[in-house]
């Protein structure tokens, strides 16, 4: 037992590095696709989350939203993304995701438990992953290459300031996109009006709904211009890039909307 503890030491301190380095949408842009999805939900799944909420004084979807950023421990601390060789959008579960901790197997098993746990506490714990990771997996590059760490190791400058690409699109590019968040979000309630989503009961028997979520987000990362051959990002590169950010936060709200919806009918 003693000599095990060295490995379980240095696990943790990994996982504590990588939640550093490996963060999520800004909390305003959880809290907006909880939002969203929240005005799409049917009578059912609101029954089924006011019951599963009220077990926290004040909870709301938007409020649960950010609850797993704040609860980053092992092994949960992988959960938020997959990575990709560089340039290789497929899934193979056996070599990106082989102890089933990363965003697309804990997003399975999240879901299971909220469909059958009987039990309460489970199913609000549950409920926040689901939440949380459909959001997560939305923003590109928590499906990307795991070599730079899914951009958070490519360093570049942002209107003046020393950032890097995975925190640029957590929440830098939607502040500094025209119209700043409330043009955000009101574009994202216009696209979602639109909106042929993927939808999960469409993929197939035996399909996991957040695998192709992912590879979206990995073909987005893989587009020319993605990375700023510059190393510097202006508002050129943020006009550009800020419709695929409203796309993917309204897909991401309709989906999500429609898991919670899909959830409910099935109990």
């Amino acid at each position: 037992m003693l000599k095990a503890f060295p490995i379980v030491l240095a696990l943790a301190i990994l996982c504590a590095a990588m939640a550093r380095e490996v963060k999520a949408w800004g909390f305003e842009l959880h809290e907006l696709i909880a939002r969203q999805a929240q005005a799409m939900l049917s009578q059912q799944a609101k029954t089924m989350l006011e019951s599963l909420l009220a077990q926290e004084e004040g909870a709301s979807l938007p409020s649960i939203s950010t609850w797993a950023d704040k609860h980053r421990e092992f092994p949960t601390a992988t959960w938020h993304y997959v990575n990709f060789p560089k340039g290789h959008c497929q899934y193979e579960q056996a070599r990106d995701c082989p102890e089933g901790h990363c965003v697309i197997e804990a997003f399975a098993q999240q879901l299971k438990l909220l469909q059958t746990s009987k039990d309460p506490a489970e199913q609000l714990r549950a409920l926040k992953f689901v939440v949380h990771l459909t959001s997560d997996v939305h923003q590109p590059l928590h499906a990307a290459w795991g070599e730079d760490r899914g951009g958070n190791r490519f360093q570049l400058q942002a209107f003046g300031r020393g950032s890097n690409l995975h925190a640029f699109w957590d929440s830098t590019l939607a502040r500094q996109a025209e119209g700043g968040l409330e043009a955000l979000e009101s574009d994202v309630k216009l696209q979602m009006a639109r909106l042929d989503t993927l939808r999960p009961e469409r993929m197939g028997e035996g399909r996991n709904p957040m695998e192709p979520w992912a590879l979206e987000s990995c073909r987005i990362v893989a587009e020319d211009g993605f990375y700023p051959s510059s190393r510097e990002v202006d508002q050129a590169y943020v006009q550009k890039h800020r419709p695929t950010l409203v796309r993917r936060l309204a897909q991401a709200s309709r989906r999500l909307a429609e898991t919670l919806n899909r959830v409910a009918a099935a109990r």
